[in-house]
């Protein structure tokens, strides 16, 4: 009773934060998985697959919901998301194959100052941060929506997140309205999530170890529990993400981001 509890809640946090920073939240889901299996007959090396596999199932539906709700207010990038979708898709698939291969404290080396530059352009560029909403959006070639979506998809898999983190930077760095920017990136979470989920569902599925109450390496009561939850808060999320100034949407976001890192430094540190 206590596990199911502990999810519900975990499902009303990452659904509210979902819609509000268009973030899926892996950062609070894996942690929260993995103490709960850890506790099981599972081998160890394990566990983080099923966290993160969990994680991305939970968050197709979080994303979903926030993205279902920003589009009611018009903010999705429709025009640019096709391309950004087909880039975040081949880099999910590359960033997959290859991720046996490249060193990840390097990957997350690069990913923290990438985020140090993000929280610094979050909190300076006043000029963004005022703009109206219903100013143009900037026009971004195709190569480059492209390329960027296969960073996202790229980073993505090697970390376990639904790309929020990289998204909603990228879009913010084009010139793009911080509101659009997030609603764009819950809808890529989406993608990113269910790819994820797949994933872990094959690679998991001839796995004995696991009990009846998982699918591959998706941990179903924890899937259950949290997605409940998190689609009844994300529409809550966005509607305050719309009641707030622009500006403090991006100060709240670029504090996330400093979690995110802080968290990640720690890990490389003493890790």
């Amino acid at each position: 009773m206590e596990m199911i509890l502990l999810f519900l809640i975990v499902g009303c946090i990452t659904g509210f934060f979902a819609g509000l920073l268009g973030i899926g939240g892996g950062a609070i889901i894996v942690p929260i998985v993995m103490y709960v299996v850890s506790q099981q007959a599972i081998p160890a090396d394990m566990v983080m697959k099923i966290a993160l596999s969990t994680s991305f199932s939970v968050i197709i539906f979080s994303t979903a919901s926030s993205a279902y709700s920003h589009n009611k207010h018009k903010a999705i990038l429709w025009s640019q998301f096709p391309l950004l979708a087909v880039g975040t898709l081949l880099g999910m698939l590359v960033g997959t194959f290859l991720v046996q291969k490249l060193s990840n404290t390097l990957l997350q080396i690069i990913f923290c100052i990438f985020m140090a530059y993000t929280i610094y352009g979050l909190l300076t560029k006043k000029k963004e941060a005022e703009r109206v909403e219903n100013a143009q959006d900037p026009v971004v070639s195709k190569p480059a929506l492209t390329t960027g979506g296969s960073l996202v998809g790229f980073i993505s898999s090697f970390i376990g997140i639904a790309g929020g983190t990289i998204t909603i930077p990228l879009l913010s760095h084009w010139g793009f309205n911080t509101r659009k920017c997030i609603a764009t990136s819950s809808m890529l979470g989406v993608i990113i999530a269910t790819i994820g989920t797949v994933m872990g569902i094959v690679y998991g599925w001839q796995q004995t170890e696991l009990a009846d109450y998982y699918l591959g390496f998706v941990y179903l009561p924890a899937f259950i529990g949290i997605s409940i939850t998190s689609i009844l808060t994300a529409p809550i999320g966005v509607k305050v993400a719309y009641k707030l100034p622009i500006a403090r949407v991006r100060q709240i976001f670029a504090l996330f981001l400093l979690i995110v890192m802080a968290k990640m430094l720690y890990t490389l540190i003493l890790g």
